[in-house]
């Protein structure tokens, strides 16, 4: 096996632990690597697939009992981000989208280092998630908005953590069906699917195991860093296309 297929597949692994465990860090973790080695345009779709995947494993059937009202609208401004992120896309550059999903995930860890005399209402986390729903269409990287809407209207780390993958996985699966619509080649072309969806399973089973068990700051400090080494990849990548 060739050691930069390993060192991917190793990624993803990592990445599928993360998105299980914390609630994000799958595209973020397997993202820059990915396109490095596969090229931007078709790296996109292969991550929004096997966030799907991620996201479908990782579904607690238990948070729909007293979450169900969230997740509605948490989808509702997703697939709404979304599309109004495939109307934009044609119009923008790579580098202008990379820079407006880091500068959407730069805003969300301010958000919750700013202290808030009151959650927000319905209206800022449907706006919250419309905002994700950008992401996830224009860099697959929609994890930390869903989960910072989450902690600002007032749920736990932990069950933001569980509230945040069947948003996840309806996002993604919409992202990752319409871009199969408009460019279906670009995922066809990419080789190692069926070993990138058994690391990704195989991660998301570690993570089901690891997730209960970590404390809610771990949970959240997490989230910021990860989100904050999501902004300098994409900066830095939106700067190196000059």
């Amino acid at each position: 096996m060739p050691a930069d297929l390993l060192f991917l597949l190793l990624a993803i692994i990592a990445g599928a632990t993360l998105q299980v465990g914390v609630g994000v860090g799958f595209s973020i973790v397997v993202a820059p690597i990915m396109m490095v080695l596969i090229g931007t345009t078709t790296a996109v779709p292969v991550l929004l697939m096997l966030n799907t995947l991620v996201s479908a494993a990782a579904i607690d059937t238990k948070v729909f009992s007293g979450g169900r009202t969230l997740i509605k609208n948490a989808i509702f401004g997703c697939v709404a981000g979304i599309f109004l992120g495939l109307v934009i896309y044609p119009y923008l550059s790579e580098r202008v989208v990379l820079s407006l999903t880091a500068a959407l995930l730069l805003i969300g860890v301010v958000s919750t280092l700013i202290p808030m005399k009151s959650n927000i209402s319905l209206f800022g986390y449907r706006a919250v998630s419309g905002l994700s729903g950008l992401a996830t269409v224009w860099a697959a990287t929609p994890g930390p908005l869903m989960m910072f809407g989450l902690l600002a209207i007032g749920r736990s780390a932990q069950e933001a953590r569980r509230l945040v993958q069947p948003v996840a996985l309806i996002a993604y699966g919409v992202a990752f069906a319409l871009h199969g619509l408009t460019d279906w080649q670009a995922f066809a072309s990419a080789s190692n699917l069926p070993q990138f969806a058994l690391a990704a399973v195989f991660g998301s089973i570690i993570g089901r195991l690891i997730g209960p068990k970590l404390p809610q700051n771990i949970i959240t400090n997490t989230i910021r860093v990860i989100s904050i080494v999501a902004c300098v990849v994409l900066f830095r990548r939106a700067y190196l296309m000059g």
